[in-house]
């Protein structure tokens, strides 16, 4: 019989999290929840992801693998843990040495060439955010663009959405640690929003209204194919080091005020929306992994198509205006109004479409059958 639940488990495979109950022997850690078998990982090959000092929670992963993670809250299990494995409280010490070390190397860069590094380098310094100053950021964002908007989590919804999402893993060669949530965004005249977003810290947002409108499970799967593609290039967190510059990071080092720099509208935009260039990077990302996981590209072609043609700028487009171009070379001013319009934070350029080629066969086999598909556009009937 399972104990009462102490821990967050999540296995890398399925979209969310479960709560499980976990033992420790002094050797294995046994994780067990409620109709699966228990899963053991050898406390000799657990790595810290965060935490390490008595009295703190503990996060833990198994060494090289790139996608489960355990949750332990503070308390005696993880002080257990932490008192009994030098290399796991060694692993505190190294990410304090770490973050004291990259804090150094941001105040060294200020001094010596900000601006330059902020130019050439968001992306390698990307990598190097302390885990609580992207989550600090991110919980701004997230708290910005969903508000009080309800989550959609019907059963059947979320297990047609995580087959979706294990279908499109298995052209990931090397995926990344993410979570994924769907909610029914509403804009101020109560209309649904039509997008899907990647944010720091690997959070997936896709819209409800975004599934309302595709027409088929292939459009879904390749826009989160794509979103995958900006979570594993670290698209988001280099937008931070880009726009907000090396002075509000070291702010967030400093004050934890990081959260509320980006709630505003332009905020939100200038982290979500991406340049051209990793747009397309996206792009080339999503399009391997379709290929690989046998997804008809099909799919996200034909619905850029039909949300560019009717975004705004797909309108000026049709009416002949010449400063639509291809799409991407618009104000700051113009894409600080639609929100709702996908191509605001995905600038979609006459060349992206093109590049996205019909699979022959199509996706082999569907990525869901046709009940799974009306599940998930029920996903918010719950």
């Amino acid at each position: 019989m399972l104990g009462k639940p102490n821990a967050e488990y999540f296995d890398g495979i399925s979209a969310h999290s479960y709560l499980a109950h976990v033992s420790y022997d002094g050797r294995n850690l046994s994780i067990s929840r409620d109709g699966y078998p228990a899963v053991i990982w050898r406390i000799t090959e657990v790595e810290l992801v965060s935490g390490g000092k008595r009295g703190q929670a503990l996060r833990l992963k198994q060494a090289g693998n790139h996608g489960s993670r355990l949750t332990l809250p503070e308390g005696e299990l993880a002080d257990r843990i932490v008192d009994s494995q030098q290399h796991i409280r060694r692993g505190h010490t190294n990410r304090f040495i770490k973050g004291a070390a990259v804090a150094i190397a941001i105040v060294l860069v200020l001094g010596a060439a900000a601006y330059a590094t902020l130019a050439v380098a968001p992306g390698a310094l990307a990598g190097l955010l302390p885990d609580r100053v992207v989550n600090s950021f991110a919980d701004g964002l997230e708290k910005s663009v969903i508000k009080s908007a309800k989550r959609c989590n019907a059963p059947a919804g979320e297990a047609a959405l995580n087959k979706m999402m294990k279908r499109v893993l298995r052209g990931a060669e090397d995926p990344p640690t993410f979570s994924l949530r769907v909610f029914d965004i509403r804009q101020a005249n109560k209309t649904q929003l039509v997008n899907a977003f990647a944010l720091p810290g690997g959070r997936m947002v896709v819209s409800a209204g975004l599934i309302d409108k595709a027409q088929s499970p292939d459009e879904v799967a390749g826009v989160l194919a794509h979103e995958l593609g900006h979570v594993s290039l670290r698209h988001p967190e280099a937008a931070i080091v880009r726009v907000y510059g090396l002075q509000a990071i070291i702010s967030i080092f400093t004050a934890g005020q990081g959260a509320e720099a980006v709630s505003s509208v332009a905020g939100i935009l200038a982290v979500l929306s991406y340049s051209r260039e990793a747009e397309e990077d996206a792009d080339t990302y999503a399009i391997k992994v379709m290929e690989r996981a046998q997804i008809d590209p099909r799919g996200l072609r034909t619905f850029f198509i039909r949300l560019f043609e009717r975004s705004p700028l797909g309108r000026k487009k049709t009416q002949g205006s010449s400063s639509a171009g291809d799409g991407g070379d618009t104000t700051f001013s113009e894409r600080l109004k639609p929100l709702s319009d996908m191509f605001s934070t995905h600038p979609g350029t006459k060349s992206r479409i093109e590049r996205l080629k019909p699979r022959e066969g199509g996706s082999q086999p569907p990525v869901l059958t046709n009940a799974e598909w009306q599940a998930l556009k029920k996903i918010c009937n719950s």
